[in-house]
């Protein structure tokens, strides 16, 4: 499925008299070329090496970049069309990655262009990055400096292009199969926007028609992005990057803009798209996971604060700010059931932007809550929304002047949509103004000690718009800085707490994307609790992460079925974190609770080798669902299946990934069955697994038992 090979060229071979010089970058799968020629710099070739095909249009090669400014009152654009001279080339080698580095020198302007390549050292993947010098002692501004200019056309045949919907923000468009399909031919111009408060995500797929071979690829970057698939011409030029609507950069003599990172690579069918994202997650973008008993099981303290009518809300509080002894109560209940994690949720602090517990409701701050939930053997996690500030906290009396504004006006008065600040009735600072993304970091490394925190959930807006012409960002313009700061603080967590968990969530404005993954270990797939819904964001979120990555709430309240089908909805891969409060539950849903935990941990090891099928494609309201993770080294695997609104009572899964030639053991949980099956027998006719009621499920255990003579 993926490049096992390695072979990299990153050497200028000069060729003929005329002076053109020529770079090969790959490995097994990919191998990309770049020529310099009468001093226009392109991209010749891309090349899918086990398809030994061509994607790049032999009569209209790549150009490369794109980087529009002025100067001097002057526009100018610069592209590979030059004239161009070499002033510096190299290779490299950091982790996984070998490095070409190509440094161009513009024949009309005082500009360099540095292009970077990056050949994964086994997988068919390139990640490429521009950056432009201003070489002169003359300041510029930059409108436009594009991630990726590139024109494929590896058939006469028009490309069908796939991307997904942000389907984490706010749950808008509603949660589904966020995938989206059209045909880029001569007639067809598709945009995809990126970054809060806009509607897709960074990740794409173009397939060749009637093949599995596609080009997939993405971007690493969490501010607004814009990419165009099609120009109503041929060959499909890929073009864009940071959102050029209003962009007015300052460039300095002697300063250095680099553009977000964008990768692609090639692959097959949508689960080997699949698996080749999450390769690259797990070997070079995502920071490494616990080594142990990973994916954890947690508790959210968030479940107690949703039932205004709950019997522990203490008399005159607020369910949402629960006292001390509230909070140990729910320890306790949350050991009992077998959770890893307590999630201590909103409402620790007075109020928003006062980051210290409420002196009122824990006299000793965070310490008895702290060690209870350490001495019941539990990992503890903190909500944090950093980016936002009542208005009356402290730091927004004191530093009015590091909210973000929109049309002059603190947001979210007077701003253009939605935003976690509008619900929460709070407002939103800055982080890309450097005085408060300063602050933010002291607020959390003080918080996170005193805490003793195992992990780290952070809430609300954080990257946003601010117009401000005083704040250390661009003046009017903070969409890079302060996507900039966002990165900034979370480099800074991670650097200062390695062994924290990091969670990425941010309310309205989503961020699910390259650029976040890399600061984070897991990422919320949205603020929707159902049991179903939650395997229909599942199915979606795996086009882009691991499953061990995909943290989920599951709340009981909100979802239809037995008891154990709600758990199993959000114990597929995990993290999982129940937010129903179990201290309500009666005493044999706390058994059965228990006893389904206690069968994830046994199996959760799983999660982070398996390979993952969608044996029945997207979640259905009325039919079944169905989902398998099989690890080919170990031969062991897990099956969940799940009966929707259906009379089908049994249902044949044909099964993947199983030796053909090796017996296993199949264990049914709730058949209470037990039985050898030869894997071809389910590769080929299947697996019959029955379910005799609507909205249940069955867990099916996989374990390779050894190959026949």
């Amino acid at each position: 499925m993926l490049a096992t090979a390695y072979c990299l060229s990153g050497a200028a071979v000069a060729q003929g008299g005329d002076g053109t010089r020529v770079w090969r970058i790959g490995n097994a799968g990919i191998e990309q070329i770049l020529q310099l020629r009468s001093g226009k710099f392109s991209c010749t070739s891309i090349r899918n090496v086990r398809a030994d095909r061509e994607w790049i249009h032999p009569s209209v090669p790549s150009l490369e970049f794109r980087i529009d400014g002025e100067m001097d009152g002057k526009t100018f654009q610069l592209t590979g069309e030059g004239p161009w001279t070499v002033l510096r080339e190299g290779n490299s080698t950091a982790g996984a990655w070998r490095q070409l580095t190509i440094e161009l020198k513009s024949g009309d302007l005082p500009f360099h262009v540095v292009r970077d390549y990056l050949v994964h050292e086994r997988l068919p993947i390139l990640r490429t990055r521009t950056s432009v010098i201003n070489g002169s002692q003359r300041s510029a501004i930059l409108h436009r400096v594009d991630t990726f200019h590139l024109r494929v056309a590896p058939s006469a045949e028009p490309l069908d292009l796939k991307w997904l919907n942000d389907f984490g923000r706010a749950m808008l468009p509603e949660p589904g199969n966020p995938l989206h399909l059209c045909s880029i031919t001569e007639n067809v111009r598709q945009v995809l926007r990126t970054g809060p408060y806009s509607p897709d995500f960074g990740w794409f797929s173009l397939a060749m028609p009637d093949t599995t071979e596609t080009l997939i690829g993405g971007w690493e970057w969490s501010g607004p992005m814009v990419v165009a698939f099609g120009d109503l011409q041929e060959p499909c030029p890929i073009e864009g990057g940071l959102d050029p609507d209003g962009m007015r950069e300052p460039f300095a003599p002697g300063a250095r803009f680099q553009a977000p990172v964008g990768w692609y690579g090639f692959s097959g069918t949508l689960e080997e798209q699949a698996a080749l994202s999450h390769e690259l997650v797990r070997t070079s973008l995502g920071p490494p996971l616990p080594a142990h008993d990973f994916p954890w099981v947690g508790y959210c303290t968030w479940a107690c604060s949703l039932d205004e009518k709950s019997p522990y809300n203490e008399p005159g509080t607020h369910p949402w700010f629960p006292t001390e002894s509230n909070l140990l109560s729910q320890v306790d209940a949350a050991a009992q059931v077998g959770c890893d994690l307590y999630l201590w949720d909103y409402g620790w602090f007075p109020r928003v932007g006062d980051w210290w517990c409420d002196p009122k409701r824990f006299p000793d701050g965070p310490r008895t809550v702290s060690r209870s939930v350490k001495q019941r053997g539990m990992k503890l996690g903190l909500w944090f929304g950093f980016g936002n500030a009542d208005g009356q906290s402290r730091v927004a009396r004191e530093h009015p002047d590091w909210l973000a504004t929109w049309n002059g006006s603190p947001l979210p008065d007077k701003f253009f949509t939605r935003t976690g600040a509008s619900v929460w009735k709070t407002r939103v600072l800055c982080l890309g103004h450097r005085p408060a993304r300063e602050w933010v970091k002291q607020q959390l490394s003080r918080v996170i000690d005193a805490f003793e925190l195992d992990w780290l959930k952070h809430d609300f807006d954080l990257v946003t718009m601010c117009d401000s012409t005083s704040h250390t960002h661009t003046p009017g313009d903070s969409r890079i800085a302060s996507c900039e700061g966002f990165y900034e603080i979370m480099d800074f967590v991670r650097q200062r707490y390695p062994n924290l968990v990091c969670e990425n969530w941010a309310n309205n404005s989503g961020l699910p994307d390259y650029g976040a993954l890399q600061r984070h270990h897991v990422q919320l797939i949205g603020d929707t609790y159902a049991a179903f819904t939650l395997r229909q964001m599942f199915y979606g979120h795996l086009f882009v992460f691991p499953a061990d990555r995909q943290h989920r709430y599951v709340r009981f309240e909100d979802s239809s079925g037995d008891l154990k089908t709600m758990l199993r909805s959000g114990l597929m891969g995990g993290p999982c974190t129940i937010l129903s409060d179990p201290r309500q539950l009666k005493p044999e849903q706390r058994q059965v609770l228990a006893a389904e935990v206690d069968r994830y941990k046994h199996w959760r090891g799983l999660f982070a080798t398996a390979e993952v099928h969608s044996i029945l494609g997207r979640p259905h309201p009325r039919t079944w669902d169905a989902t398998q993770f099989q690890d080919s080294a170990s031969g062991r695997g897990i099956v969940f299946a799940f009966r929707n609104g259906t009379p089908e009572a049994a249902r044949p899964l044909r099964l993947r990934g199983l030796d053909p030639d090796a017996d296993y053991r199949v264990e049914m949980v709730e058949a209470n069955e037990s039985r050898v099956i030869r894997g071809s027998q389910m590769l080929s006719a299947g697996l019959t697994v029955p379910i005799p009621q609507a909205n249940q499920s069955e867990i099916v255990l996989l374990t390779r038992t050894g190959r026949s003579a």
